[in-house]
């Protein structure tokens, strides 16, 4: 089972996720719930990464990725890198809807 955690600041801003796991659906290569939740959370990262240029704190191996955003984040990319982050949950939620029995996700 995946399991995902979302952490939120006091104000209720997304601060870090963590993703531990294997889904276990299919065999290794070609198990499309964790290709479904990698290529989310990963996204997600590149987009805080690449584009807003965020120096995001990404730890990743195996059946494991955590990102964390860094303390302090420039006014104007607070609202996107939240975006991003919201836009990320939402498709790990679509994403569990599917597929309950392989994802836990505490939001």
């Amino acid at each position: 089972m995946i399991k995902i955690e979302v952490q939120r600041d006091q104000s209720g801003e997304i601060r870090r996720f963590t993703v531990e796991g294997h889904a276990g659906y299919a065999e290794h290569g070609r198990d499309i719930v964790c290709a479904a939740v990698s290529a989310v959370t990963q996204t997600a990262i590149l987009g805080l990464k690449e584009v807003l240029k965020l120096p995001v704190v990404v730890e990743m191996r195996d059946g494991y990725l955590s990102c964390r955003l860094p303390e302090v984040v420039a006014a104007a990319a607070r609202p996107i890198a939240q975006a991003v982050l919201e836009t990320m949950l939402a498709g790990l939620k679509d994403i569990q809807k599917g597929y309950p029995d392989f994802i836990e996700l505490n939001p």
